[in-house]
C-alpha cells in the first residue's frame, strides 16, 4: 500500500530589526536581528517513497531547493538510503525577504523526523538546520527569537503581542547576496540592544516595538528596487504603526492597527497598483 503523505504549514518570518557588524573570517555578515514568525505559509508534504529524493515545487524543483538538501542531510544522518518525496504548495513569494525556501526546509526536517519515529532530539535538529541555512534553525524554532552569527544562533525573547500586518512585494525580487555585497561598498552597520526589544516585547506595546523598528539593508535594497521605498512611504501614509523592509527584501510590510485597519490598507495598495499584497498576523510557532 503506497504511503500516505505527512504534511504541515511551513511559517514565513519577519525582521522587525537587522543590523549589520561586519564580515566575519568565513566570509559571512556577522548579524543580529530580531526575527518573527508570521501566519503566511507554504503547504509542505513529505512521504516514503521510491529510491531517491524528490522534490517537486514548480519552477523550484529538484536538488537546487533547500528542502531537498535538508532530506538529503536527514537521510545521511540517519544512514537512511530509500526514497523521499517532498511536495511543496508555494504561497511565501521568493526574493522576498520572508525565509520561504528556509522554511520550507525546516518543514521538511520536521516531518522527516517524525515520518522516521523521532530519531533526532531537538538539538540534533537544529544542528541540521544550520548546516541548511542561516535561517532555517530560527524556522524550526519559530516565534519571537534574537539572532546572531549568521542568524544561525538564537535567544528566546518575550512573545510578540498579536500584530495584524500588511506585506507588499514589489515585482522585482532582491537577490541576498548582491544585497549585501552592496551593503559592503555604501552600508554603514548599526547596533541592536537586546534589552530594549525585551522590554517592548514584555510591555506588548506594538507603538514601542514599531519604535525599534530597524533594517541595514534597506539602502542597499533600495537602491536596486526602489519601489520598497514607495511601498515603505504608502504603509505610513496609511498610518500603520511602522513600516518596514524585512530581511534583504523586497518584501516590505507595516504593522496595522488592527485586522480591519489592515485589509483597508492592503485594498488602498491595491488600488495604486501593487499587485502582490497579503494580510497576515504574528504567531508563535515553537518548533
Amino acid at each position: 500500500m503506497e504511503q500516505s503523505f505527512l504534511t504541515t504549514f511551513a511559517y514565513a518570518k519577519i525582521n522587525l530589526a537587522l543590523a549589520i557588524h561586519g564580515i566575519r573570517k568565513d566570509g559571512y555578515h556577522e548579524l543580529q536581528s530580531v526575527m518573527q514568525s508570521i501566519a503566511l505559509h507554504d503547504i509542505v508534504r513529505v512521504r516514503r517513497r521510491g529510491e531517491k529524493v524528490v522534490c517537486r515545487c514548480g519552477a523550484l524543483s529538484g536538488p537546487g531547493n533547500i528542502a531537498y538538501k535538508a532530506a538529503v542531510l536527514f537521510l545521511e544522518q540517519l544512514g537512511q538510503f530509500e526514497g523521499i518525496e517532498i511536495e511543496i504548495e508555494k504561497h511565501i513569494p521568493v526574493q522576498a525577504g520572508l525565509a520561504g525556501g528556509s522554511s520550507d526546509a525546516a518543514a521538511t526536517l520536521r516531518l522527516l523526523n517524525e515520518l522516521y519515529g523521532k530519531p533526532l532530539s531537538r538539538e540534533a535538529l537544529l544542528a541540521l538546520a544550520r548546516r541548511c541555512g542561516a535561517d532555517v534553525a530560527f524556522c524550526l524554532r519559530g516565534g519571537t527569537m534574537w539572532a546572531t552569527g549568521r542568524g544561525e544562533r538564537l535567544d528566546a525573547l518575550p512573545t510578540a503581542p498579536a500584530m495584524d500586518l500588511v506585506l507588499s512585494k514589489p515585482f522585482a525580487g532582491v537577490n541576498t547576496r548582491e544585497a549585501y555585497c552592496r551593503f559592503d561598498l555604501v552600508g554603514q552597520g548599526g547596533c541592536l540592544t537586546q534589552t530594549d526589544w525585551e522590554k517592548a516585547l514584555s510591555q506588548n506595546s506594538t507603538q514601542q516595538i514599531a519604535d525599534l523598528l530597524y533594517n541595514d539593508l534597506e539602502i542597499a535594497s533600495t537602491q536596486m528596487v526602489p519601489e520598497i521605498l514607495a511601498l515603505k512611504q504608502h504603509l505610513l501614509e496609511a498610518e500603520c504603526y511602522g513600516a518596514l523592509m524585512s530581511g534583504s527584501g523586497s518584501c516590505v510590510f507595516g504593522i496595522a492597527q488592527g485586522k480591519q485597519h489592515a485589509i483597508e490598507v492592503a485594498g488602498k495598495l491595491r488600488k495604486k497598483g501593487f499587485k502582490s499584497v497579503w494580510v497576515t498576523r504574528t504567531v508563535n510557532v515553537i518548533g
